[in-house]
């Protein structure tokens, strides 16, 4: 049988709208190039890539997916990690393989965010060539550069602090499933599965630059950077609506609230940044697709929407206070505007920490996050001349067409070299 001219493209995501829309982008742009891609991800997504032209497997259904938001416990700093592992993580290792097994490892790539175990096997087990695709700067430990750690705590010391997480923690989430998974294949058991296992051995993507997060020397081998990339554009907006014109243009930019797009549990939120807003005597908008959650009665300089794509509301507001999600960071960035972050749990307090260290916005924690906290925090962004430059200039950094042309690139190159190697093989 003739092997196929270009290979297949398996991209493979878990989390909400802000970790999957990057792969919808990917996958649009690669399937310009003349590949086939499928997206393998939460069911919750299929319309989305269905819009983008991409072939779909979904894992779990709809429901499963808007049981999981309605957690609390997902975002609790102590208990969210173990919800995210048992609820989304640990459930998909399996059928993620399974579907993957359904093609031909000489003629299919494998693009997968570094948690999709399944991925990992499947490479393992059937020799798929793999990409691991990082979000974050917070899936590489660093015992050089790691900004949850001290920076007085040496070298020798985060890497036992490393060594303790893994063997308390970490692997004893997710090893038991893991390699129980793995010796029903006949796979040796792994250990230690953030510190090296969740990269690929081949090559490893991070869509972030190196201002934001510069490599370090004990970085996963063959790791690449980018740039953010970003997808907002899921809905089919070209143009704001009428309402939204009219109120922007009646006034100051406003503020722009989001706890990020799967956050269900955010009435007290919303109320404190009504009052901030308030306090401050500044126009905002609430974004939310759960309107039960805002103040019965919203001041009429405060607006309401579900949804709006950052890249045509951001350059027109003064702040942006958010979750502290990567793509939230990104676009707050290429917009120009500070940014207040509430970094819940999962990467938001590494992403927050690195906003902070390049001086374009400021954390605040949910325990200290309240109206008049909010509105100090507010009122130093916007009239500092010092954030609002700095602000300016990493957001002439950013080339979000460049960024996904690039990442795109990498992911090509890859794909020929290694369909090069199956056809000598051969």
């Amino acid at each position: 049988m003739k092997k196929q001219s270009v290979p297949d493209i398996l991209l493979c995501a878990i989390g909400s709208a802000g970790d999957v829309y990057p792969f919808l982008g990917i996958g649009q742009e690669l399937r310009k190039r003349g590949y086939r891609v499928t997206l393998i991800t939460s069911q919750f997504f299929e319309i989305q890539a269905r819009d983008a032209g991409l072939e779909f497997f979904g894992l779990g259904s709809a429901e499963d997916y808007q049981s999981i938001i309605q957690n609390p416990d997902l975002w609790d700093r102590e208990k969210g990690f173990q919800v995210f592992a048992e609820s989304v993580v640990l459930p998909i290792i399996e059928p993620v393989y399974e579907i993957i097994s359904g093609f031909d490892p000489s003629e299919t790539v494998l693009a997968a965010q570094g948690q999709v175990f399944g991925a990992h096997i499947a490479h393992e087990k059937l020799g798929f060539p793999f990409i691991t695709i990082h979000l974050q700067p917070a899936a590489f430990r660093s015992v050089h550069d790691f900004p949850l750690l001290p920076a007085w705590m040496p070298p020798l010391l985060k890497h036992g602090l490393f060594n303790l997480i893994d063997a308390f923690v970490l692997d004893k989430l997710f090893a038991p499933e893991i390699n129980l998974f793995r010796r029903s294949l006949s796979l040796p058991p792994v250990k230690k599965i953030f510190d090296s296992w969740t990269h690929s051995p081949q090559k490893n993507l991070g869509l972030f630059p190196d201002w934001f997060a510069h490599p370090q020397p004990d970085w996963p081998p063959r790791t690449q950077l980018t740039s953010f990339v970003y997808y907002d554009k899921p809905s089919g907006h070209e143009s704001l609506s009428e309402r939204l014109e009219k109120f922007l243009d009646a006034g100051d930019a406003p503020i722009i609230f989001t706890p990020g797009t799967a956050m269900k549990h955010t009435d007290q939120f919303f109320a404190d940044c009504t009052k901030a807003c308030q306090m401050l005597g500044r126009r905002g908008i609430l974004l939310t697709q759960h309107p039960e959650q805002l103040p019965r009665e919203l001041p009429q300089d405060i607006q309401y929407l579900a949804y709006l794509p950052f890249s045509m509301i951001l350059p027109r507001a003064v702040a942006l206070v958010h979750h502290g999600g990567i793509g939230t960071i990104a676009q707050a960035i290429a917009a120009g505007i500070p940014q207040v972050i509430r970094p819940m749990t999962h990467d938001q307090p590494d992403n927050a920490a690195r906003v902070e260290r390049l001086g374009i916005g400021v954390s605040l924690s949910p325990k200290k996050f309240d109206a008049a906290s909010l509105a100090e925090k507010l009122n130093t962004v916007i009239t500092s001349q010092q954030v609002l430059d700095r602000c300016k200039s990493y957001a002439q950094k950013i080339n979000p067409d460049q960024s996904l042309n690039d990442t795109c690139t990498i992911i090509e190159d890859f794909a020929r070299n290694q369909m090069k190697k199956s056809a000598r093989n051969n």
